[in-house]
This record gives C-alpha cells, structure tokens and sequence, in this order.
C-alpha cells in the first residue's frame, strides 16, 4: 500500500472497521462505496470487515486499488456473536495509528484495542434504535452497557461523523456538549453518477418501497398512503427488497408488486417510478434525529420525490424546504389525504425532478462526503 496523498500532503493511513459484511445491502451501497473512493483520493485503506464467507472477486477489486482488506470470520447473530464479533475486531486493530468506527459496536472494539486516534462515525442512535424497535429491551443490562459505549465514544473519540446536524445537538445534550466542538455532518451519501435524471414515466402511478425493510419502519402507514393515491388513480405499488420481510401478507393483500433486488438493480428501479416511500416509525423517537436512510439520496438522485415522516427532522426540513417530498405522520400535522394532494402537485411540477437532482448532488453526493472525510483524517493525522 503506502498511496501518497498528493504533494507536500501527508500520508494518510485509516484502519475502516466496519461490522457489516461488504457483501449486505448496507456494506455494498454504504462502506463498499466508500472504501473506493477512499483509495482513489489516495487513502491508504486498513479495511477490516466481519463477512460470512469471503468473495474472491470482491477481494481481488479492493487490491487493485491499494485496499488491504482483512475479513474476519462473522459468527453467530445475536448478543453473543455481537460480543465475539466486538473482542475479534479489538485484537484485529489493536494499537493501529488511525481508525475509522463505523457505528457504536465498532467504536466498542476501537476503545478495547487502545487506538491511539480514531473517529467515531454515528451511523445511528444504536441503543436507542434497538430498543425502539424490539432488538433489545429498555433497561436491560444490553442496553446499559452499550448507552456506556455511547457515552465513553462521545468523550473519548478524537472526531465525530454523524448523519445528521440533529444528531450532534441531541449528543450535546446528552454528553455536556463536548462532541459538537469535533462533529461534522457527513450524511449517507450516494454515488450519484450511478443515477440519471430522467423525467417521471408515463402511464400509471408507481410507488416505489425499495431497500431493507425492518421493524424501524411503519409500513401501516405507507399502506395507508397508497391506499389513499390509489382512490384517485390506478397506483402500482412496488416493494423491493433484498430478502423476505415481515410484511409479506399485507403486501400481498395491497396487491404490491414484490421484487428481490441488489444494489446494482436500484438505479433502473427508481428511474422507472415516481415517488419514493421512506416512512419510518414516529414512536421510534430520539432514535430518528440521527437516522438518514439511504434510499433518500437514491430516490433524490433520480430525479424522485420522496415521503418520510416528520420525526426525520433534518430529512424533512430538506425535503420541504427545497420541494422535493413532504412529511406525513403522528408528529407532522399533514395526514395522508394531503400528502396526497402534495404528491399531486409535486407530480405536475415539471421541475421537481430538476430540483431533486440539485439537492442530491448538494448535499447527498459521494464525492463531497469523501472529500470531508479525507480532510478529517488529514487533520488527525497531523495532529499526532
């Protein structure tokens, strides 16, 4: 490895340590894309992954580009593989330089190896979201030891990356305001050049649900809303996901369209509807100011307005705000017969695709979050 960053720029070298397989939904849109882009900006990459079985391919891709990737055996689920996969992961980045956290279970093992420098990347507010949809129970020695990660994190961590600006002031709140001083916003960005503009379809309404579906998300409510567009006009309702959901039944009730789809197929996917779902659940509550689902900038980048609910704060004010989607929900005052109505206007708005595109390479796009990145790791090498 040893890629140089340019001249009279230091040499960076980041250990990424990522829990999720390079090989999920998750790992291929989120840190797959990353890694790459990190090494093409002249990052030399650690990457360490936990991965049920190792793709030869995928492997030889990462070294062509200078990645040293180290996947680690995933184990069992559960808490008990949670654990393992923690202790693993500790040995494995032991007394490293730099190191990249992604998530809290991640900044767990970083704290265990003693990293001498290393950031915290808040994927979401982890306790809170398992709590919120069942994972764990509230008050249960799990969730006290990781709400301890969360809280050593936010002191001991040398920068801070959430997904959103709501994140770093609930963190405040919670920590005596010692992260916001090294936070900065990177949100779940998307290779936009793997998306097109192109303008809405012809023919009938179609819905698009894509991306993983999990108790995190109220798909009541987005049966509702279509339920609702579909007394107005013909409406076909696609879900696309990855595995099996949860929901099967009602999907099967509401007459969706049930496709399994990777990455790869998202791009088409999306050009070939109109409007994206990406309601989550407003009882999930503190846990949604960190959360922005990456569908979003999929969708945006497209060309596509997209429904959320208000409980994504930040989401919603850059949705609203630039015309591209609108908020439904307990916590918004618009129900799903006006969401409708908006989703009507927005519709006939020749340029609301234009605008989603703009808001997407703003503030979604992969190689601004890339390029932040880069500057964090420049700084806290420089630091040392």
């Amino acid at each position: 490895m040893g890629l140089s960053t340019g001249s009279g720029a230091p040499l960076i070298t980041v250990t990424y340590l990522s829990m999720d397989p390079l090989t999920s939904t998750v790992g291929s849109s989120q840190v797959l894309a990353y890694i790459e882009r990190l090494a093409l900006a002249g990052v030399d990459i650690d990457l360490v992954t936990f991965e049920h079985a190792v793709d030869v391919a995928l492997s030889e891709r990462l070294s062509s580009l200078g990645v040293g990737w180290r996947p680690q055996r995933y184990g069992r689920h559960g808490s008990v593989g949670g654990l393992g996969r923690v202790l693993r992961a500790a040995w494995a980045v032991r007394k490293v330089g730099l190191a990249h956290a992604r998530s809290d279970m991640a900044a767990a093992a970083v704290m265990l190896g003693g990293v001498e420098r290393w950031v915290w990347d808040v994927r979401s507010f982890w306790a809170d979201q398992k709590v919120a949809t069942g994972v764990m129970k509230a008050g249960s020695l799990q969730e006290r030891v990781m709400q301890w990660v969360e809280r050593r994190a936010a002191y001991r961590s040398d920068a801070v990356i959430t997904l959103t600006a709501s994140a770093i002031v609930e963190l405040d709140r919670r920590y005596d305001c010692v992260v916001s001083p090294k936070a900065q916003v990177i949100t779940t960005c998307v290779d936009v050049d793997r998306f097109w503009l192109s303008d809405l379809p012809s023919g009938s309404l179609r819905v698009l649900l894509a991306g993983t579906l999990n108790r995190y998300y109220d798909v009541e409510l987005m049966l509702d809303l279509v339920a609702e567009l579909r007394r107005r006009e013909p409406v076909e309702f696609i879900v696309a996901s990855p595995t099996d959901t949860d929901w099967e039944r009602e999907f099967l009730r509401a007459k969706a369209v049930r496709l399994s789809t990777t990455p790869s197929d998202m791009a088409a996917l999306v050009s070939s509807c109109h409007i994206g779902l990406s309601i989550c659940r407003d009882d999930a509550g503190l846990s949604l100011l960190a959360a922005m689902p990456t569908k979003i900038g999929e969708f945006l980048a497209s060309g596509r307005p997209v429904v959320v609910n208000a409980g994504l704060v930040d989401a919603t004010e850059m949705l609203e705000s630039n015309g591209c989607g609108v908020a439904v929900g307990m916590s918004s005052c618009t129900n799903v017969v006006e969401v409708a109505d908006r989703l009507e206007e927005l519709r006939v708005d020749l340029s609301t695709t234009a605008r989603c595109r703009s808001l997407a390479e703003r503030s979604f796009n992969l190689d601004h979050g890339v390029g932040s990145l880069v500057e964090v790791y420049s700084a806290l090498t420089v630091s040392r």
